[in-house]
């Protein structure tokens, strides 16, 4: 399947890799980014993978954590025969409050 990024997943990564660079350094944010990416690659691998997430005011949004940093999460939606990246973030942050547009 098809990948769709959307532009607040596209920023959202920028902000965590800056973030991550400034708070524990390059290495650091650079093994983050490669874990996304394998991330993205077991998505786009099995679209179903992900948790259906019930309590986020979005319908159908799905979340996966990143395997070596799991307080980080890939929301994202299967759309018509491609997989919606909508967010990156940490999940210890207010999650609805992603989605309250």
């Amino acid at each position: 399947m098809k990948l769709v990024y959307r532009p607040l997943f596209l920023a959202d990564v920028e902000q965590c890799a800056d973030y991550l660079t400034t708070e524990a350094g390059e290495t650091v944010a650079a093994a983050w980014y490669q874990a996304l990416k394998k991330s993205l690659q077991h998505i786009q691998d099995a679209p179903e993978i992900g948790r259906v997430r019930h309590d986020l005011p979005v319908p159908e949004i799905r979340t996966l954590n990143l395997r070596k940093y799991p307080n980080y999460l890939v929301f994202y939606r299967l759309e018509k025969g491609a997989i919606e990246l909508l967010r990156v973030r940490h999940g210890m942050m207010n999650l609805p409050e992603l989605f309250s547009e």
